[in-house]
């Protein structure tokens, strides 16, 4: 008997893969860059940067006929995905609407392929909080938008 592993490996794979496919560079901002990554970004932090990160993930028996192979657990887990935008000068309002635009761009990639791409049977955006503060300097403002994506798959 083959026991299914759980999708979320093959769930962030998607994510990112499709942000860096499909998300761009702020037009408006021209020394701007986008990166994006897994988790925590490196040395390497560019203005905007979305990122994939954190599984939270909630497993119950689907049923209790069998032998526990495929088929016999649900999986629930959210993918969290932060947003994180830095603009220099004095408009905290340039950071939340770059921060805005790519939060809906993210929303947008999920809605289009709600299955990830077949890796679960479905995902959506659950809420998104955005937050943010003045740099250390007070040189520039800081955005951070945060929006868990739910999958459901039964292995």
């Amino acid at each position: 008997m083959t026991i299914p592993a759980s999708t979320a490996p093959a769930a962030r794979r998607y994510l990112l893969d499709q942000f860096t496919a499909q998300l761009q560079p702020d037009a408006d901002a021209k020394r701007s860059s986008l990166l994006v990554c897994y988790d925590i970004p490196g040395p390497n932090q560019p203005d905007d940067i979305v990122a994939v990160g954190k599984v939270t993930r909630q497993i119950d028996v689907n049923s209790l006929v069998g032998g526990g192979g495929a088929g016999w657990l649900d999986e629930r887990y959210t993918v969290e995905i932060t947003i994180d935008v830095y603009r220099g000068g004095d408009s905290a309002q340039a950071a939340y609407e770059r921060g805005a635009a790519l939060l809906d761009q993210v929303c947008a990639i999920v809605r289009t392929d709600p299955t990830l791409g077949g890796a679960v049977l479905t995902a959506h955006p659950v809420t998104s909080e955005s937050d943010g503060d003045w740099d250390e300097e007070h040189k520039g403002f800081q955005s951070i938008t945060t929006v868990p994506i739910e999958c459901y798959a039964r292995i």
